[in-house]
């Protein structure tokens, strides 16, 4: 392994986006004691599945039901995991979500339950056997019809977005707002040895490739930090679309080939193959190809430096300088 694989696997992966535990987490008692107050019955097999940055997520039965509720404080990310139900497929199998509410001085969603292994848990045998699959759910998500809905980048529980552009969408990465979750970050990023420095390098290099046309497409853009599963080489759920926009399909390959040094056993090349032939098949070629890439592999790092920033996680903000650097320097 080189030094670079080494040093990105030191740092935990999972702080690069989800590891940063809500504030006054809850335990499985606490959550089995509202389902039965809520549902009026005792639910039974009440366990925690899954935390990260923005809410936690525990497993239920009531019945013969096998479900999930989840515990946050933002209810847009719950009623857009609501919305993109709408946009299930067999190839796109996207847990719906029933019901929606107060809870805990937050909100809580209850959705049906998907089970398997976490797609970065894969070994590579069972990546390979997968890839098809994602492959088919990647090209689900890129002929999805729109048609009803507006905007690039973020879109909101009505299903529109509010971006012009995809390049306004791209540039707005500098953007450091009150109105935004981890607005703070310039000041926190200032700190860091490299920083600042390394993010102005990065956005002026995306502003000489955010204009570039794209298509308009449905991105989940957060597909590797649990949030699909895998039963028997297919995937048996996607989940947790508070980061989905509308934008440059290319987004969801470079966001696998930017972080694939997190996740070595997991054969990108062969993801990206597996596109380009189902594309060939289609007679369909993604113009500007290479600088559509460029454009999503900036935004990705520069995303990153600012989230990595907000949570002064100097490892991981260190580790996503070096892979965009590097990725610049091989194109």
């Amino acid at each position: 392994r080189t030094a670079l694989l080494r040093r990105l696997l030191i740092a935990d992966s999972f702080k690069r986006h989800n590891v940063q535990m809500i504030q006054n987490a809850l335990d499985s008692q606490q959550a089995q004691a509202f389902l039965t107050q809520h549902l009026s019955v005792e639910p039974s097999a009440v366990e925690l599945v899954g935390a990260g940055a923005w809410s936690q997520c525990f497993g239920f039965r009531v019945g013969e039901q096998y479900l999930v509720v989840r515990f946050g404080k933002y209810v847009d990310d719950f009623r857009k995991d609501q919305r993109a139900y709408t946009y299930a497929t067999p190839d796109l199998p996207i847990p719906r979500v029933s019901e929606i509410g107060l809870a805990f001085n937050g909100y809580y969603a209850i959705s049906t339950r998907a089970y398997g292994i976490p797609l970065e848990k894969l070994n590579a045998t069972q990546w390979r056997a997968t890839v098809p699959a994602l492959a088919a759910a990647l090209e689900a998500m890129r002929t999805a019809d729109l048609s009803a809905t507006h905007g690039m980048g973020g879109w909101g529980d009505d299903g529109n977005a509010a971006q012009q552009s995809w390049a306004d969408h791209l540039l707005a990465v500098g953007v450091d707002t009150p109105d935004r979750r981890t607005h703070g970050w310039r000041k926190q990023l200032a700190s860091h040895p490299q920083g600042k420095a390394t993010f102005a390098w990065g956005f002026d290099l995306l502003k000489t490739v955010a204009n570039i046309e794209v298509p308009r497409c449905l991105l989940h853009c957060d597909l590797v930090n649990r949030n699909v599963l895998v039963d028997q080489n297919k995937l048996s759920g996607v989940f947790d679309w508070g980061c989905s926009l509308y934008g440059d399909h290319l987004y969801e390959l470079a966001w696998f080939e930017f972080w694939s040094p997190w996740s070595p056993d997991l054969d990108i090349r062969y993801l990206r193959l597996e596109l380009e032939r189902r594309w060939h098949e289609l007679g369909y070629a993604p113009e500007n190809k290479e600088a559509r890439l460029m454009a999503c592999y900036l935004h990705i790092g520069l995303d990153h430096l600012a989230y990595n920033a907000y949570i002064e996680d100097d490892a991981a903000l260190s580790a996503t300088i070096e892979r965009m650097r590097d990725l610049v320097a091989q194109r």
